[in-house]
This record gives C-alpha cells, sequence and structure tokens, in this order.
C-alpha cells in the first residue's frame, strides 16, 4: 500500500485523517498532495491509524530517472533536463527525481562516463523495476518469435522493447536465451495482452519476457530498424538496460568509441 492510499483509507478530508493520526491538516495535506516526504513518525503514525505497523526491508532500486539523467550527462542527442520538462516529455515532479539522479550519478562517478553508464544501469534495471510483470519462455518458441509476441503486446501502448532485442539491433548477435524487456507507459495493459499467449510467473525469468513500466523520456530516439516492425530503444538506452541486466559486455560493444 502507498502513502496516498493509506491516507485515502482514513479519511476522504484532511481533517478527517488529521484526527485520525494526531497529524496536522498541513502534515497531511503536503504528504498527500506530494509537496513533501513524510518522516518515519508521520508514516508510522499513518500506518497505525489504519491498523498496520511499518516493517523496513531494503530492495534493489529501480527508478527510470537515474537512466534518463544518465542520458543528459553523456548523450548529445538527448535533450537537457528543462527541455525535457518544457517539452513535457518529462513531468515537473519526473524533472526533478532527474535532477536529483544527475547529482547523484556525478558524485559516484565524477568524469568517467562508463562508470556512470554501470550506475545508471544498476539504479534502473528492469528486472527490479517496481510493477515489472515476468513472463515465462514458452517451449517451441524461437527467440525471434518470442520478440514478436512482446511487440505484439505493446500495441496500441507507447512503448518499445530492450533486452535481447536491442542487442540483436545493435550488434547483431544476443545471448539466446535471453530477457526480452517490453517498456511501456502502460505495463498493466502489455501484460493482459501478453497474458493470452504467456504464462505469467512471479519472478525474474532471464530467457522469457519482462514488461515494465517507465517514463516517456525512455523513448527519445527509439527506432524502427529496416526489417523488423518493431520500435526499439536508443543505443544508449539499450546499454543501460543491459548493464542493468548483467551483461555489461554488451553495454560495452554497443558504447565502443563513443
Amino acid at each position: 500500500m502507498d502513502v496516498s492510499s493509506l491516507i485515502e483509507k482514513l479519511g476522504s478530508t484532511p481533517s478527517a485523517t488529521a484526527r485520525a493520526t494526531g497529524l496536522s491538516r498541513m502534515t497531511v495535506r503536503r504528504v498527500r498532495d506530494g509537496v513533501s516526504s513524510p518522516t518515519m513518525e508521520t508514516l508510522r503514525e499513518l500506518a497505525l491509524a489504519a491498523g498496520y505497523d511499518i516493517d523496513l526491508r531494503l530492495v534493489p532500486a529501480s527508478d527510470p530517472a537515474a537512466a534518463v539523467a544518465a542520458r543528459v550527462v553523456i548523450d548529445p542527442a538527448t535533450p537537457g533536463l528543462e527541455d525535457l520538462v518544457a517539452t513535457k516529455t518529462a513531468s515537473a515532479e519526473e524533472g526533478r527525481r532527474i535532477e536529483e539522479w544527475i547529482a547523484r550519478l556525478e558524485r559516484h562517478a565524477g568524469s568517467d562516463h562508463r562508470r556512470l553508464l554501470e550506475l545508471a544501469g544498476r539504479y534502473a534495471a528492469p528486472q527490479h523495476r517496481k510493477g515489472a510483470r515476468f513472463f515465462a519462455p514458452k517451449p517451441g518458441l524461437t527467440q525471434e518469435q518470442t520478440i514478436e509476441v512482446a511487440h505484439s503486446a505493446l500495441r496500441p501502448s507507447t512503448g518499445a522493447l530492450s533486452g535481447v532485442a536491442a542487442a540483436l539491433v545493435y550488434l547483431g548477435h544476443a545471448p539466446d536465451p535471453g530477457p526480452v524487456v517490453a517498456w511501456s507507459t502502460d505495463a498493466d495493459a502489455v501484460a493482459e495482452r501478453l497474458s493470452a499467449t504467456m504464462r505469467e510467473a512471479d519472478a525474474y525469468q532471464p530467457a522469457g519476457i519482462l514488461v515494465a513500466p517507465t517514463m516517456r523520456a525512455y523513448f527519445l530516439d527509439m527506432m524502427m530498424p529496416p526489417i523488423w516492425e518493431q520500435y526499439i530503444v536508443s543505443p544508449i538506452q539499450a546499454a543501460i538496460d543491459l548493464s542493468g541486466l548483467g551483461y555489461e559486455h554488451l553495454a560495452d560493444e554497443i558504447t565502443e568509441g563513443w
């Protein structure tokens, strides 16, 4: 349950939530509207008022803003942060997150672009993305057929393929078996269409299809190869994704000479 759902569960107005939790209406309103991040004490009061408590767990990071931040820093073809927001390719809130990730990546990697790309891959890995859905490989389907199934499920949503699909396009080779990544702004709709053909699994399938939500900026400079009908993410996005999936050598091949 996310914070906004928790607040909604407690009351229809900030006043009702404030009475239930002992928090101020201003605090409730600012947390509900995403203006400020709640402290741990605030979160616990919200949880306790709804009959829950908080159990902290560390999970692998996967924030699409990290990948876009790396592209802003490394890729001359990617617009600057102000332009991304001005053209509504990124929302104001996404722009804030991208700016924070630019600072983090530069703090950790300095001017080492290879290191920065590796970090972006780690912090934006598709297999760890919240809301990602996993589909097991289907016996009898070749890698090319699996890619076509994934692409068919993307229609008519905004999206593009990555993972081994991108490696095949940009390098002419890819691990087989290997993961096909389908990025979409409406991952659940894509997954529902895909479930008509593929069996959904509870965990990441290294030889299957991974459907994951992302922001629109991922699709900057996506392309459709002449002999394919599938949209593929840009080379820089493909390198970030492959690095996050554990195929650093493929990412290095794509970015060789940059």
